[in-house]
């Protein structure tokens, strides 16, 4: 019933009627909420399936100023479309809370050096229309980084603003598989033949040319695989999306890109990269003013967790020096939560092994 009720928002026209109206306070919290929640890795589609409205209808009302709408369920005194959606999502945000707290996961992103060093190369990739190359070891926070980037600029641009995502695999290292993704997230898939590079190309063109805005790619170590042959290649075609101006690109990864390039004869590509690429280092391990995760990041990631005490900082951080740094701290501090339900030092020695082994 509610969507049938929300196709209605697509339809609506204004309307000077006595209907309770969403307020914008109200509507503006709710897309807040909703921004952080798909920066932080939720999906439309999980919204979709709690609230009971497509994912068209929640694209269509978080661009929406509230306002007075005709239906033709308009009956005197009923709720606007626009405010059983805001209560379906009120109603889905609080189950949400309420699972968070059950599992005791974890509190909200932490702003990290390396999170801003991403953040700063993805804006830098964008200001400059180049090619910036993101490279950190797993588990130092790239993915916070990116992740909160995109959610600042929803919050600052509106959802619709020109930073679009990507996330390449194993399985998804063709020209036209890739140029299918970002013709997808930029609105430029259309009636095009997701078979043609060429169509796809343009269709990628119209849609970004002039709008000033950044393609992130996760995983793009995946095209420095040496098993990929056509890794190597592909950047320079998405290199060449950059150069005609269509976007500034974000290439964010393990440095697997990098060492290929040095070991193979791609000199050219190698300067380019070379010039634009933001290397982060471990923690201890950064040189000459080189970004890196510093102490002070993990007493931030304590703090926010709660934990404190000189024999838990000593353990904090030497797991924070070791591979997978904070995604394995995190993971500790969860399970310690989950099992224990406190993190202290005596908690986090009996957790130690388990999650090593893992």
């Amino acid at each position: 019933m509610l969507q049938e009720i929300t196709d209605e928002i697509a339809m609506a026209e204004p309307w000077q009627s006595k209907w309770p109206v969403l307020s914008k306070d109200r509507w503006e919290a709710l897309r807040t909420r909703m921004a952080d929640e798909l920066g932080g890795g939720l999906g439309l589609a999980r919204f979709a399936t709690e609230t009971g409205v497509s994912v068209g209808n929640l694209e269509i009302w978080r661009s929406t100023p509230p306002s007075r709408f005709t239906s033709s369920r308009a009956v005197m005194g009923e709720k606007c479309p626009q405010i059983l959606v805001a209560e379906a999502l009120e109603i889905s945000f609080a189950q949400l809370d309420e699972e968070r707290q059950q599992k005791k996961r974890k509190p909200a992103r932490v702003e990290t050096s390396v999170t801003r060093a991403v953040m700063e190369g993805i804006a830098s990739a964008r200001s400059l229309v180049e090619t910036v190359l993101i490279d950190a070891a797993p588990g130092l926070g790239k993915t916070e980084g990116f992740r909160e980037y995109i959610a600042r600029a929803r919050k600052a641009e509106g959802f619709d603003c020109p930073v679009w995502f990507i996330e390449l695999d194993e399985y998804s290292l063709s020209q036209t598989a890739i140029l299918g993704q970002i013709a997808r997230q930029c609105g430029g898939i259309g009636k095009v033949d997701e078979k043609s590079e060429y169509g796809l190309s343009r269709a990628i063109l119209e849609a970004t040319e002039g709008k000033g805005g950044v393609l992130i790619v996760d995983g793009a170590q995946h095209l420095g695989d040496k098993k990929k042959k056509m890794g190597l290649p592909i950047i320079n075609g998405l290199r060449r999306l950059v150069d005609q101006g269509c976007f500034g690109m974000a290439l964010i990864g393990n440095g697997e890109i990098y060492r290929r390039l040095e070991a193979g004869k791609y000199h050219q590509l190698l300067s380019r990269m070379d010039t634009w690429r933001v290397d982060i280092a471990g923690l201890g391990q950064g040189r000459n003013g080189q970004p890196a995760l510093l102490e002070a990041d993990v007493d931030a990631v304590m703090a926010a967790w709660g934990v404190s005490g000189r024999a838990e900082r000593k353990y904090c951080i030497e797991t924070a020096k070791k591979h997978g740094a904070l995604r394995v701290l995190t993971s500790v501090f969860r399970r310690c939560l989950e099992r224990f339900a406190q993190i202290d030092a005596g908690t986090l020695q009996k957790i130690k092994k388990v999650t090593y082994e893992k």
